[in-house]
């Protein structure tokens, strides 16, 4: 017996498949591209960053491909794995998913650029999808609070790159809890801060919204399950949610 069947599957690749694919012709498609107004920064050539070419975790390896771009939101995304990988391994660890989850969420409540906190929230979007469930669940509450902190101090910011991030994170976090957690009114609050930013003003962060929503009432982990409710618990505050937004806009 497994869960493992095709529409399984389909419905995983369909997921995964988002604003983080990357390919060398659609670079200016890409999600990473900031904002037309975005200042490039200079090529550095030759410039070698120990915790970056080597890190082993093959989770940033498309991140490593970042170093030869001249963004200067790729440069930062750089810097900032660099750096996590050196405090990991100057702590004798093994350069895990969880290592790195834990490494990283402790420097989104510290770091206070733009660009940084963007940078942290890319790779906290990178590693999340491959931390064991476990972990996630046992963390709720904290990782919780600290994307909504995030969210609600940039949901009026100029830029918009931290916030999408943080938002794809969420509904990872939320994606992979227990049906019982959804009883929760904490769980609830905070799905029904993703479910506002639906709404947003800036398209990425209306995508990354939706990305998320859908995610989560298609993809959670308990909807594959042997004995699965035929729909997600959040369902129908999404449908008020919903129609309270059309009532509002005819």
């Amino acid at each position: 017996k497994s869960d493992l069947t095709v529409d399984a599957l389909k419905l995983h690749n369909e997921l995964q498949v988002g604003p983080l694919e990357i390919s060398a012709g659609a670079r200016k498609d890409t999600q990473m591209e900031e904002e037309s107004d975005e200042r490039l920064s200079e090529r550095t050539s030759g410039t070698f960053l120990s915790g970056l070419s080597d890190c082993s975790n093959l989770t940033f390896r498309k991140v490593q491909r970042f170093w030869e771009s001249n963004s200067a939101a790729h440069k930062e995304i750089c810097a900032v794995l660099a750096a996590v990988t050196e405090v990991i391994r100057s702590q004798g660890g093994k350069e895990t998913e969880t290592e790195y989850f834990a490494a990283l969420m402790t420097t989104l409540e510290v770091v206070e650029s733009e660009e940084s906190q963007a940078a942290v929230a890319y790779l906290l979007n990178l590693v999340m999808k491959r931390v064991p469930a476990p972990v996630l669940k046992s963390k709720f509450s904290d990782t919780t609070k600290a994307f909504m902190d995030v969210m609600s101090k940039q949901a009026s910011s100029d830029t918009s790159s931290a916030l999408r991030w943080i938002l794809s994170c969420l509904a990872t976090l939320l994606r992979k809890q227990d049906v019982s957690v959804w009883s929760y009114p904490s769980t609830l609050q905070a799905y029904h801060g993703l479910l506002s930013f639906t709404v947003h003003s800036k398209p990425k962060v209306r995508k990354a919204a939706q990305q998320g929503v859908c995610s989560i009432l298609r993809g959670s982990d308990f909807l594959f399950t042997d004995d699965a409710l035929s729909h997600h618990p959040a369902t129908v505050t999404t449908a008020k949610f919903c129609i309270k937004e059309i009532e509002q806009a005819g």
